[in-house]
């Protein structure tokens, strides 16, 4: 080959690889879209900080720094949060009449356009707040607890109903958006095995056995009604390691929460920022 000829070959090589009407005709990549969100469920999803903002409903404690609240601050998600302290799967699919107001079903906010759905529901439903106001009274008056004695019949009862009750949550999320993803948050647990404080003292050591696997089947239960359902169910990783009885800046549930401005026996922001954070390592 002549020196002339390979002269014009690399020439017509470098001209084609820096030809600057073909680097500008490359395609743009396409921004990822935006996904409908709409946020359902109890108090787990909707209290944050006391110290924050409260949107919706009064007697909702919707709080503008709970894990929906850090979902909807994405650029690529766009939504609602209709979550409410207090609600059952009841609540989820029918109007509330509180004393104070009527609050909507959850469920109406629910588009044939909602492309994902967070869920946080079945705790009220197995008694979450009789099983934390007897471990609160034993804790607040220095007597050993027996509240798994005491609740073990009802709680026992309750968790029997909650499949069907579940299967009746995700039937009417299929009926209304058939398209949409549900993701459903567990509970994450106030206690783990081996934890000693000095706010759970008064919690006898059969208690403490209780209320973890309390815990525990209730979040296996949400995660049989997901799968059940085609749904994924969504924990933060290391959550036993940062319970109520982790140092406060650690914790991501609070007993009273004087140390972390939660609400007591529930989230902490820290903990609603790493169940976002999960969300939407999911989406």
């Amino acid at each position: 080959m002549t020196t002339a000829l390979l002269a014009g070959l690399a020439l017509t090589a470098c001209t084609a690889e820096l030809d600057p009407a073909e680097d500008a005709a490359a395609p743009t990549p396409e921004p990822d879209p935006v996904q409908t969100y709409l946020a359902l469920g109890d108090s787990y999803a909707a209290l944050g900080s006391r110290e924050s903002p409260i949107t919706g409903p009064e007697v909702c404690q919707r709080s503008a720094d709970n894990y929906p609240s850090h979902v909807l601050q994405d650029a690529q998600v766009e939504g609602q949060d209709v979550s409410c302290g207090g609600a059952v799967t009841d609540d989820v699919l029918e109007p509330w009449a509180t004393e104070t107001e009527d609050i909507p079903a959850q469920i109406d906010a629910l588009t044939d356009d909602t492309d994902v759905v967070t869920l946080s529901i079945g705790g009220n439903d197995i008694g979450f707040g009789l099983i934390v106001g007897c471990f609160v009274e034993a804790i607040e008056s220095n007597q050993t607890s027996d509240c798994g004695t005491l609740l073990q019949e009802s709680t026992d009862a309750q968790f029997a109903e909650l499949p069907a009750q579940l299967d009746r949550v995700y039937e009417a999320i299929d009926d209304r958006a058939p398209d949409a993803r549900v993701i459903a948050t567990g509970y994450m647990p106030l206690l783990a095995p081996g934890d000693e404080c000095v706010e759970v003292a008064a919690i006898s050591p059969a208690d403490r056995e209780w209320i973890i696997s309390l815990t525990d089947e209730l979040n296996q239960q949400v995660r049989d009604a997901a799968e059940r359902h085609g749904g994924t169910a969504v924990l933060p990783a290391g959550v036993e390691n940062h319970t109520g009885c982790a140092e406060p800046a650690e914790r991501w549930v609070d007993f009273f929460g004087f140390a972390t401005d939660a609400y007591p026996m529930h989230p902490t922001s820290a903990g609603q920022k790493a169940m976002a954070d999960t969300v939407l390592a999911e989406l």
